[in-house]
Order: structure tokens, then sequence, then C-alpha cells
């Protein structure tokens, strides 16, 4: 019961956030925090369900570790962190 009731309230309190944001700043701040939580979304997710999938070898499983770890940071320094950094730039100027 208890537990129901704080869902209720973050899920509210995180409504009324993205309602007051959206109303704000648009189209823009969806789209940022759509990429963001994509980004999550795919890289996490990605990562247990291979790494549950992988043979009950340590060596093997700590070489997937490192190996997706290093291609993530990489990607994300490179890539994603520009270009939510060039939409944070559009919602400023607005």
């Amino acid at each position: 019961m208890i537990i129901n009731l704080i869902y209720i309230l973050i899920a509210s309190f995180v409504s009324y956030w993205f309602y007051k944001n959206i109303k704000k700043n648009r189209l823009i701040w969806l789209i940022k925090g759509l990429l963001q939580i994509g980004i999550l979304v795919l890289f996490i997710g990605g990562f247990f369900k291979i790494f549950f999938n992988l043979p009950p070898n340590l060596y093997i499983k700590i070489i997937f570790l490192i190996t997706y770890t290093w291609c993530t940071i990489g990607i994300n320094v490179n890539f994603m962190i520009p270009l939510v950094g060039l939409i944070d730039q559009k919602i400023v100027k607005k």
C-alpha cells in the first residue's frame, strides 16, 4: 500500500516536471530527454542481455566487461555528449 503511494507520488512529480519543461522548451527538450533515456536503455539493457547469455566462464565475462565498457565510453564521449551539448545550446538560445 505504501509502496503504491510512493510510486504514485514519483510518477506525479515526473509527469509534472515533464509537463513544465515541455511547455517551456517545447519539442527540443522532449527530443533531448528521449535521446538520453534511449542511451541508457540501449547500453545498459544491451549489456545485461549479452552478459547473461555468455558462457559461465569468468575470463570471457571479464573480457566482455572491459570491451563493452571501453566501447560504450568511446561512443558516449565522442558522439552522444557533443550531440546533447548541441541540443542544450539550442535550448539555452530560446
